[in-house]
């Protein structure tokens, strides 16, 4: 069914609960087309678990324009206006084969014996980070706000180090990715592109000097070599440095956020702390990171859960509704830690599967449950219908999470 129905998931009185609409479009209109006033242009979203996954695997589905017939990708650029177009050069905006051949160069900086080796790094900066949150909170009543002291600056040092970046310009790359991914001034964000991309320039010709042990300088190499073109270089850096490292923030906002909403779940927790890996799950899955994937084009009319979606319109998996199918998953607006088998979709499915889902998921375990142990009694410091949650259905989080650490 589409029918005439308008459910809008972006619309701003859904962003701090999206699920009620979400349950409602997978009961009237699973695969549900909503056409923009603006452009005209159609965008299928959906919302049954095996509709998204299927999507997630279908070769018909594309996220490159220029695989579309040039009437129908000049319709799109013509209302698409990416202030960032500069650096969407990687694998999260490819195809195969291009997708494949970038993938085959970074994953091993992602892979279980890099996440292993890197496990001690992220203990340490998360202890380095928790003094600050205390002294920060002796200055406001034990109040501090876990994006701003932990959950933003965790990823940016871990993955920084990883590229290779030295430690005195995380302050500059922190004020980039808040630029470039938390305002929604065109110009702010192209200033910070552009920026960015000079930053990177510069280090890549650093490290063609003088090269080192790090994926940046690995990647220079494969540049060297023909492997990968300047523009997929920078581009692929900004995808791991900037925005990898959204994921990994709102993971830890929105898993702090549900266990202080859920505290038999905390208490439970505190109880066990062998159930943190199955914690991190479950917030992945009950109110995950993402909230859709990138969107992809109908390369040729295919049909999707009996509905045929045309050539050229855009399609919307989303992954909170897939999440919380009741045809997947028992009693799934119930948030529970020892949930199992947990096949969820948090992190995408197939050749889009996040590279850094492993690394997001270290950071979490270690950044959650060092703020339960040592604060056993954190509180939220503000109603949660007072929570800011990003502006759009695509990235899910608070942009603040005040919370009472409570006196030792």
């Amino acid at each position: 069914m589409t029918g005439t129905l308008d459910l809008d998931p972006n619309a701003p009185e859904h962003r701090a609960d999206p699920y009620p609409l979400l349950h409602r479009m997978r009961r009237l209109a699973p695969v549900h087309r909503r056409v923009d006033r603006v452009s005209g242009r159609a965008s299928w979203y959906l919302t049954r678990y095996a509709d998204v996954q299927r999507t997630l695997l279908d070769p018909d589905l594309g996220r490159q324009l220029t695989r579309l017939p040039a009437e129908l990708a000049a319709a799109h650029r013509q209302w698409e206006f990416d202030p960032l177009a500069m650096v969407r050069r990687n694998v999260f905006n490819l195809d195969p084969p291009d997708h494949t051949r970038l993938r085959r160069l970074i994953a091993p900086a992602f892979g279980a014996r890099t996440v292993a080796a890197v496990q001690r790094r992220v203990e340490q900066v998360v202890d380095g980070l928790l003094p600050a949150t205390r002294v920060a909170a002796r200055g406001t009543g034990d109040v501090v706000d876990v994006i701003a002291e932990l959950a933003l600056p965790l990823p940016v040092v871990v993955v920084a180090e990883l590229v290779g970046f030295p430690i005195d310009d995380l302050a500059a790359l922190r004020r980039w990715s808040d630029e470039m991914l938390r305002t929604r001034d065109p110009v702010r964000v192209r200033r910070a592109g552009f920026e960015f991309i000079a930053y990177v320039e510069e280090r890549i010709d650093e490290r063609r000097r003088r090269p080192g042990a790090d994926l940046l300088s690995r990647l220079v190499a494969e540049q060297d070599g023909g492997g990968i073109s300047r523009a997929e270089l920078v581009s692929t850096v900004f995808q791991l440095l900037l925005a990898g490292d959204e994921t990994t923030v709102n993971l830890i906002g929105n898993a702090v956020l549900e266990l202080l909403r859920h505290p038999d779940q905390l208490a439970r927790l505190r109880e066990r702390p062998a159930l943190l890996d199955s914690a991190i799950e479950e917030v992945i899955r009950f109110n995950g990171p993402v909230g859709h994937t990138r969107p992809v084009y109908a390369l040729t009319d295919v049909e999707i859960g009996g509905v045929v979606v045309p050539r050229g319109d855009t399609v919307v998996p989303v992954l909170l509704a897939a999440n919380r199918d009741p045809a997947v998953f028992a009693e799934p607006d119930a948030f529970d830690l020892t949930r199992s088998p947990n096949r969820h979709l948090g992190f995408g499915h197939g050749i889009h599967f996040c590279l850094g889902a492993a690394l997001a998921r270290l950071q979490a375990r270690a950044a959650v449950g060092a703020l339960v142990q040592r604060f056993p009694r954190l509180a939220l410091a503000v109603d949660p219908a007072e929570l800011d949650w990003t502006p759009e259905l695509f990235l899910h989080g608070v942009r603040h999470l005040p919370v009472s650490l409570g006196r030792d």
